[in-house]
C-alpha cells in the first residue's frame, strides 16, 4: 500500500565519542534530505568522555531541526537506539551510526520503499574488499553462528542501518526488556521487509567502538533476548546421553552376564553411575524447559502484533476495547 507524500521523517543516530564526526554528519544529512519538508533528526550522546555534547549544542542554531539527548553514561549501542526511537514523532524512523560509514545519501532510496509500502528497509553491507580475510571471516561466522544457535535468520551485512514504519517503532518501544537486541527483535515482528545493499563509506576521524568484548556480549545478549533454543538443547543432549548410556549400559550387563568378565563391582559401579548421570541429566533437560517457558512469560511481550485495521470499529463490550 503506497504511502502519501505528506510526512514526517525521524532519525535516531547514536553518538559515541564522536565529536569530531557530528558537524561533518549533519552537513551530510542536511544536504541529503533537503528535499523532505518536514525531518527531525535525534543524536543520543551515549556518556560520551570527548566534546560529542558540546559538538551538538554548537550545532543547534545551524541545524533547527537537530534535538540531542545525553545519557548519564556509555549505556550501549542498542539501549541507545531505545532511547533516540522513544523520543521521535516521526511518521517513519531511520536509524544510523554517527561515524559516516552508514552514507546519507541513501536516505532517499530507503523512504521510497516505505512509500511505495515497506513497512521495514533493512541496508545490507557490502563485504569490502579493503577489509582483512580475516575481519570478513568472522562477520560472516558471526551471523552464521548466531543464527544457528537462536534459530533466527540474520543476513550477513544485517546492522542497525534500517527505516522502520510509525507501526513498528511503536511495537519496539512497548517492549519491556531491559536488554533488546534490534537485529534480532525485529525480524520476529513479521511486517513487509525490503532489502538494500550499500557499501560503507570511510570512518574518517576516530575507530570502531566495537571491540571483540562488546561483539561478544551483544551476540550473547542477541541469543538470550530472542531464543530459548539453548535451552532446549540441554534437553536434546540429555536424551542422546540417555540412549548412549542405555546401550553401554546393555554392554555392561552382556559382559557381566554373558561374559563373566571384569573386575568384581565394576558393573554395579558403572550401572548405577550411568543411571544416576542419566538421570541428572534429564531432570536438568527438563527444568531448562520450563525456564524457557518462564523466560517467555517474564518478558510479557504481545502473542500478536497488528499491522493494519479496517472496516467499522469494534462493537461496545469486545475485546479491543478492553
Amino acid at each position: 500500500m503506497a504511502r502519501s507524500q505528506g510526512f514526517t521523517l525521524s532519525l535516531v543516530i547514536p553518538a559515541y565519542n564522536e565529536a569530531e564526526n557530528i558537524p561533518l554528519l549533519l552537513g551530510r544529512l542536511a544536504e541529503g534530505m533537503a528535499s523532505f519538508d518536514d525531518v527531525e533528526i535525534v543524536v543520543v550522546d551515549d556518556g560520551s568522555s570527548d566534546d560529542t555534547r558540546d559538538a551538538l549544542r554548537r550545532s543547534l542554531n545551524a541545524h533547527p531541526e537537530l534535538r540531542f539527548v545525553s545519557l548519564s553514561r556509555n549505556f550501549g549501542h542498542q539501549i541507545a537506539l531505545r532511547a533516540g526511537m522513544e523520543q521521535t514523532t516521526g511518521d517513519c524512523v531511520i536509524c544510523m551510526d554517527a561515524d559516516l560509514q552508514h552514507p546519507p545519501e541513501l536516505i532517499g532510496d530507503m523512504v521510497r520503499q516505505w512509500q511505495a509500502g515497506a513497512d521495514i528497509v533493512n541496508c545490507i553491507r557490502e563485504d569490502q574488499k579493503s577489509l582483512s580475510l580475516f575481519k570478513r571471516l568472522t562477520s560472516r561466522w558471526f551471523y552464521k553462528l548466531l543464527s544457528s544457535i537462536s534459530g533466527l535468520q540474520l543476513m550477513p551485512g544485517s546492522s542497525d542501518f534500517r527505516l522502520l514504519d510509525r507501526n513498528v517503532v511503536d511495537i519496539l518501544n512497548r517492549l519491556p526488556e531491559a536488554d533488546l537486541f534490534y537485529r534480532g527483535i525485529i525480524p520476529t515482528l513479521g511486517f513487509r521487509v525490503v532489502a538494500i545493499d550499500y557499501q560503507p563509506g570511510a570512518r574518517i576521524h576516530g575507530k570502531s567502538k566495537y571491540t571483540l568484548r562488546k561483539m561478544t556480549k551483544l551476540a550473547l545478549n542477541g541469543v538470550v533476548s530472542t531464543s530459548v533454543r539453548p535451552l532446549r538443547l540441554a534437553t536434546y543432549f540429555a536424551f542422546l546421553t540417555a540412549l548412549a548410556s542405555a546401550a553401554f549400559l546393555a554392554h555392561v550387563l552382556y559382559v557381566y552376564f554373558v561374559s563373566r568378565t571384569g573386575v568384581p563391582g565394576w558393573a554395579s559401579t558403572l550401572g548405577v553411575t550411568l543411571i544416576i548421570g542419566t538421570m541428572q541429566l534429564l531432570v536438568l533437560g527438563m527444568i531448562g524447559e520450563y525456564l524457557g517457558q518462564v523466560l517467555k512469560e517474564t518478558r510479557h511481550r504481545p502473542p500478536y502484533y497488528i499491522a493494519e485495521t479496517g472496516g467499522a470499529p469494534p462493537r461496545t463490550g469486545a475485546q479491543g476495547d478492553r
